[in-house]
Protein backbone atom coordinates (compact mmCIF):
# COMPACT_ATOMS: atom_id res chain seq x y z
CA UNK A 1 0.00 0.00 0.00
CA UNK A 2 2.58 2.53 -1.04
CA UNK A 3 -0.04 4.86 -2.54
CA UNK A 4 -3.20 4.48 -0.51
CA UNK A 5 -4.93 7.40 -2.20
CA UNK A 6 -4.99 5.97 -5.70
CA UNK A 7 -4.44 2.23 -5.52
CA UNK A 8 -7.41 0.42 -7.03
CA UNK A 9 -8.66 -2.99 -5.94
CA UNK A 10 -9.89 -4.92 -9.00
CA UNK A 11 -12.79 -7.30 -9.16
CA UNK A 12 -11.92 -10.84 -8.12
CA UNK A 13 -13.40 -14.29 -7.93
CA UNK A 14 -15.16 -14.51 -4.55
CA UNK A 15 -14.35 -18.20 -4.08
CA UNK A 16 -12.06 -18.39 -1.07
CA UNK A 17 -9.69 -21.11 0.05
CA UNK A 18 -7.64 -19.35 2.75
CA UNK A 19 -10.21 -17.20 4.55
CA UNK A 20 -11.89 -18.05 7.82
CA UNK A 21 -14.88 -16.32 9.28
CA UNK A 22 -14.39 -14.40 12.51
CA UNK A 23 -16.39 -17.00 14.41
CA UNK A 24 -13.48 -19.42 13.94
CA UNK A 25 -10.49 -17.74 15.61
CA UNK A 26 -6.93 -18.80 15.10
CA UNK A 27 -5.26 -20.32 18.15
CA UNK A 28 -4.05 -17.97 20.86
CA UNK A 29 -0.48 -16.75 20.81
CA UNK A 30 1.92 -19.35 22.15
CA UNK A 31 4.55 -16.91 23.44
CA UNK A 32 2.40 -15.44 26.27
CA UNK A 33 1.33 -18.97 27.26
CA UNK A 34 4.90 -20.21 27.50
CA UNK A 35 5.83 -17.10 29.47
CA UNK A 36 2.98 -17.64 31.92
CA UNK A 37 3.92 -21.23 32.64
CA UNK A 38 7.59 -20.28 32.94
CA UNK A 39 6.66 -17.67 35.56
CA UNK A 40 4.59 -20.31 37.36
CA UNK A 41 7.50 -22.74 37.51
CA UNK A 42 9.83 -19.97 38.66
CA UNK A 43 7.44 -18.84 41.41
CA UNK A 44 6.99 -22.37 42.76
CA UNK A 45 10.73 -22.94 42.62
CA UNK A 46 11.40 -19.68 44.48
CA UNK A 47 8.88 -20.67 47.16
CA UNK A 48 10.76 -23.95 47.61
CA UNK A 49 14.09 -22.14 47.99
CA UNK A 50 12.71 -19.65 50.50
CA UNK A 51 10.93 -22.34 52.53
CA UNK A 52 13.88 -24.76 52.75
CA UNK A 53 15.67 -22.91 55.62
CA UNK A 54 12.46 -23.20 57.65
CA UNK A 55 12.72 -26.99 57.88
CA UNK A 56 13.08 -27.96 61.51
CA UNK A 57 12.01 -24.51 62.71
CA UNK A 58 8.36 -24.49 61.71
CA UNK A 59 5.74 -27.16 61.22
CA UNK A 60 5.28 -28.57 57.72
CA UNK A 61 1.71 -27.27 57.76
CA UNK A 62 3.06 -23.72 57.85
CA UNK A 63 5.34 -24.41 54.89
CA UNK A 64 2.31 -25.80 53.12
CA UNK A 65 0.60 -22.43 53.54
CA UNK A 66 3.43 -20.75 51.64
CA UNK A 67 2.74 -22.95 48.63
CA UNK A 68 -0.97 -22.19 48.81
CA UNK A 69 -0.13 -18.49 48.92
CA UNK A 70 1.92 -18.96 45.76
CA UNK A 71 -1.05 -20.59 44.02
CA UNK A 72 -3.25 -17.64 44.98
CA UNK A 73 -0.66 -15.21 43.62
CA UNK A 74 -0.40 -17.09 40.32
CA UNK A 75 -4.18 -17.18 39.96
CA UNK A 76 -4.48 -13.45 40.69
CA UNK A 77 -1.77 -12.34 38.26
CA UNK A 78 -1.90 -14.90 35.44
CA UNK A 79 -4.76 -17.16 34.36
CA UNK A 80 -6.56 -20.41 35.12
CA UNK A 81 -4.08 -22.73 33.36
CA UNK A 82 -0.99 -21.49 35.23
CA UNK A 83 -2.95 -21.54 38.50
CA UNK A 84 -3.85 -25.22 38.00
CA UNK A 85 -0.26 -25.99 37.05
CA UNK A 86 0.93 -24.20 40.21
CA UNK A 87 -1.38 -26.38 42.32
CA UNK A 88 0.04 -29.65 40.98
CA UNK A 89 3.64 -28.39 40.98
CA UNK A 90 3.32 -27.15 44.57
CA UNK A 91 2.15 -30.56 45.76
CA UNK A 92 5.03 -32.28 43.94
CA UNK A 93 7.66 -29.88 45.32
CA UNK A 94 6.28 -30.07 48.84
CA UNK A 95 6.38 -33.87 48.72
CA UNK A 96 9.86 -34.08 47.21
CA UNK A 97 11.68 -31.44 49.25
CA UNK A 98 9.88 -31.32 52.60
CA UNK A 99 8.05 -34.57 53.41
CA UNK A 100 10.19 -37.36 54.92
CA UNK A 101 12.03 -39.05 53.34
CA UNK A 102 13.23 -35.92 51.59
CA UNK A 103 14.36 -35.87 47.94
CA UNK A 104 12.04 -38.73 47.12
CA UNK A 105 8.41 -39.04 46.13
CA UNK A 106 8.11 -41.99 48.50
CA UNK A 107 5.76 -41.23 51.40
CA UNK A 108 6.94 -42.62 54.74
CA UNK A 109 3.84 -41.73 56.72
CA UNK A 110 0.51 -42.60 55.01
CA UNK A 111 -1.16 -39.62 56.69
CA UNK A 112 0.66 -37.35 54.25
CA UNK A 113 -1.33 -38.89 51.42
CA UNK A 114 -4.44 -37.29 52.90
CA UNK A 115 -2.48 -34.05 53.34
CA UNK A 116 -1.53 -34.09 49.66
CA UNK A 117 -5.10 -34.77 48.57
CA UNK A 118 -6.49 -31.93 50.68
CA UNK A 119 -3.70 -29.59 49.66
CA UNK A 120 -4.27 -30.32 45.98
CA UNK A 121 -8.04 -29.86 46.27
CA UNK A 122 -7.70 -26.58 48.16
CA UNK A 123 -5.03 -25.30 45.78
CA UNK A 124 -7.15 -26.17 42.73
CA UNK A 125 -10.24 -24.47 44.14
CA UNK A 126 -8.37 -21.36 45.24
CA UNK A 127 -6.50 -21.11 41.95
CA UNK A 128 -9.68 -21.55 39.92
CA UNK A 129 -11.68 -18.99 41.88
CA UNK A 130 -8.87 -16.43 41.87
CA UNK A 131 -8.26 -16.84 38.14
CA UNK A 132 -11.99 -16.54 37.37
CA UNK A 133 -12.26 -13.34 39.40
CA UNK A 134 -9.31 -11.85 37.59
CA UNK A 135 -10.68 -12.88 34.19
CA UNK A 136 -14.06 -11.31 34.90
CA UNK A 137 -12.45 -8.12 36.14
CA UNK A 138 -10.26 -7.93 33.03
CA UNK A 139 -13.24 -8.58 30.74
CA UNK A 140 -15.32 -5.90 32.46
CA UNK A 141 -12.47 -3.40 32.19
CA UNK A 142 -11.86 -4.21 28.52
CA UNK A 143 -15.58 -3.93 27.72
CA UNK A 144 -15.76 -0.55 29.45
CA UNK A 145 -12.68 0.65 27.57
CA UNK A 146 -14.10 -0.44 24.21
CA UNK A 147 -17.48 1.12 24.94
CA UNK A 148 -15.82 4.42 25.79
CA UNK A 149 -13.74 4.24 22.60
CA UNK A 150 -16.88 3.69 20.49
CA UNK A 151 -18.61 6.59 22.20
CA UNK A 152 -15.69 8.93 21.50
CA UNK A 153 -15.45 7.67 17.92
CA UNK A 154 -19.17 8.24 17.31
CA UNK A 155 -18.96 11.71 18.85
CA UNK A 156 -16.08 12.72 16.60
CA UNK A 157 -17.70 11.24 13.50
CA UNK A 158 -20.75 13.47 13.96
CA UNK A 159 -18.51 16.42 13.14
CA UNK A 160 -16.98 14.88 10.00
CA UNK A 161 -17.85 16.78 6.82
CA UNK A 162 -15.97 14.71 4.23
CA UNK A 163 -14.94 11.15 3.46
CA UNK A 164 -11.36 12.09 4.32
CA UNK A 165 -12.47 13.31 7.76
CA UNK A 166 -14.41 10.11 8.42
CA UNK A 167 -11.47 7.89 7.52
CA UNK A 168 -8.96 9.96 9.47
CA UNK A 169 -11.07 9.95 12.64
CA UNK A 170 -11.74 6.23 12.31
CA UNK A 171 -8.09 5.28 11.82
CA UNK A 172 -6.97 7.34 14.80
CA UNK A 173 -9.73 5.98 17.01
CA UNK A 174 -9.07 2.33 16.15
CA UNK A 175 -5.32 2.70 16.63
CA UNK A 176 -5.83 4.34 20.03
CA UNK A 177 -8.48 1.82 21.16
CA UNK A 178 -6.96 -1.55 20.23
CA UNK A 179 -3.62 -0.72 18.54
CA UNK A 180 -4.38 -2.16 15.10
CA UNK A 181 -3.32 -1.21 11.61
CA UNK A 182 -6.21 -0.14 9.38
CA UNK A 183 -6.98 0.66 5.76
CA UNK A 184 -10.21 1.64 4.05
CA UNK A 185 -11.44 0.54 0.66
CA UNK A 186 -14.12 2.92 -0.54
CA UNK A 187 -16.63 1.78 -3.15
CA UNK A 188 -16.48 3.86 -6.31
CA UNK A 189 -18.49 3.82 -9.53
CA UNK A 190 -19.35 0.31 -10.61
CA UNK A 191 -18.46 -1.13 -7.22
CA UNK A 192 -14.70 -0.80 -7.68
CA UNK A 193 -12.85 -0.59 -4.36
CA UNK A 194 -10.25 2.13 -4.01
CA UNK A 195 -7.87 2.36 -1.07
CA UNK A 196 -8.05 5.49 1.06
CA UNK A 197 -6.60 6.76 4.31
CA UNK A 198 -3.33 7.64 5.93
CA UNK A 199 -0.54 5.07 5.26
CA UNK A 200 0.88 5.80 8.72
CA UNK A 201 -2.06 3.93 10.23
CA UNK A 202 -1.84 0.91 7.92
CA UNK A 203 1.59 -0.29 9.10
CA UNK A 204 2.66 -3.13 6.78
CA UNK A 205 -0.92 -4.04 5.92
CA UNK A 206 -1.20 -5.61 2.47
CA UNK A 207 -4.68 -5.83 0.98
CA UNK A 208 -5.79 -9.21 -0.41
CA UNK A 209 -8.12 -8.25 -3.31
CA UNK A 210 -9.93 -11.59 -3.22
CA UNK A 211 -10.89 -11.23 0.42
CA UNK A 212 -11.70 -7.53 0.15
CA UNK A 213 -14.11 -8.27 -2.68
CA UNK A 214 -15.65 -11.16 -0.79
CA UNK A 215 -16.22 -9.00 2.31
CA UNK A 216 -17.73 -6.25 0.18
CA UNK A 217 -20.19 -8.62 -1.47
CA UNK A 218 -20.84 -10.99 1.42
CA UNK A 219 -19.67 -11.11 5.05
CA UNK A 220 -16.58 -10.41 7.18
CA UNK A 221 -13.63 -12.73 6.60
CA UNK A 222 -10.06 -13.10 7.79
CA UNK A 223 -6.81 -13.55 5.87
CA UNK A 224 -4.81 -16.05 7.92
CA UNK A 225 -2.10 -16.41 5.28
CA UNK A 226 -0.68 -12.96 6.03
CA UNK A 227 2.13 -12.68 8.56
CA UNK A 228 -0.16 -10.48 10.63
CA UNK A 229 -3.73 -11.69 10.01
CA UNK A 230 -6.06 -9.16 8.43
CA UNK A 231 -9.83 -9.02 8.95
CA UNK A 232 -12.14 -7.47 6.37
CA UNK A 233 -15.43 -5.87 7.43
CA UNK A 234 -18.03 -4.58 4.97
CA UNK A 235 -19.10 -0.99 5.63
CA UNK A 236 -22.84 -1.62 5.55
CA UNK A 237 -25.06 1.45 5.81
CA UNK A 238 -28.85 1.65 5.43
CA UNK A 239 -28.38 2.83 1.83
CA UNK A 240 -25.96 0.07 0.86
CA UNK A 241 -22.36 -1.09 1.30
CA UNK A 242 -19.98 1.88 1.25
CA UNK A 243 -16.72 -0.06 1.19
CA UNK A 244 -14.54 -2.32 3.30
CA UNK A 245 -12.58 -1.83 6.51
CA UNK A 246 -9.34 -3.84 6.66
CA UNK A 247 -7.91 -4.39 10.15
CA UNK A 248 -4.45 -5.87 10.73
CA UNK A 249 -3.78 -7.79 13.93
CA UNK A 250 -1.03 -6.30 16.12
CA UNK A 251 0.44 -9.79 16.58
CA UNK A 252 1.10 -12.86 14.45
CA UNK A 253 -2.21 -14.33 15.54
CA UNK A 254 -5.86 -13.77 14.61
CA UNK A 255 -6.92 -13.92 18.25
CA UNK A 256 -6.76 -10.13 18.86
CA UNK A 257 -9.16 -9.72 15.94
CA UNK A 258 -11.51 -12.35 17.29
CA UNK A 259 -11.32 -10.90 20.79
CA UNK A 260 -12.40 -7.49 19.46
CA UNK A 261 -14.84 -8.85 16.88
CA UNK A 262 -17.94 -7.16 18.30
CA UNK A 263 -16.09 -3.86 18.74
CA UNK A 264 -14.87 -3.93 15.14
CA UNK A 265 -18.32 -4.79 13.79
CA UNK A 266 -19.79 -1.80 15.62
CA UNK A 267 -16.96 0.48 14.51
CA UNK A 268 -17.52 -0.56 10.88
CA UNK A 269 -21.22 0.29 11.21
CA UNK A 270 -20.40 3.73 12.64
CA UNK A 271 -18.01 4.42 9.78
CA UNK A 272 -20.52 3.24 7.17
CA UNK A 273 -23.25 5.51 8.54
CA UNK A 274 -20.86 8.46 8.70
CA UNK A 275 -19.76 7.88 5.10
CA UNK A 276 -23.36 7.71 3.93
CA UNK A 277 -24.23 10.90 5.83
CA UNK A 278 -21.32 12.86 4.37
CA UNK A 279 -22.12 11.74 0.83
CA UNK A 280 -25.75 12.72 1.21
CA UNK A 281 -24.68 16.10 2.58
CA UNK A 282 -22.31 16.64 -0.34
CA UNK A 283 -25.03 15.75 -2.84
CA UNK A 284 -27.44 18.11 -1.16
CA UNK A 285 -24.87 20.90 -1.23
CA UNK A 286 -24.24 20.27 -4.92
Amino acid sequence: MADTQSKSIPDADPRLSSAEYMSHPQARDTAPVVRSYSITALACGLTTVLATPLIGHVDLANILMLFLLTVVGIGATLSRGPALAAAFLSVALFDFFFVPPRFSFTVEDPQYLMTFAVMLAVALIIGQLTADLRRRADEALAKERRSHALYEMARELTGAVSVKDVIGISQRSLRHAIDVGTAFLIAGPGGHLEAAGDPAFSRALVIAPLLARFAYENDPCTDLDAQYPVAYFPLKAPGGVRGVLAVESPRESAYPLYENQEFLHTAASLVAIALERTRLAQRSAA
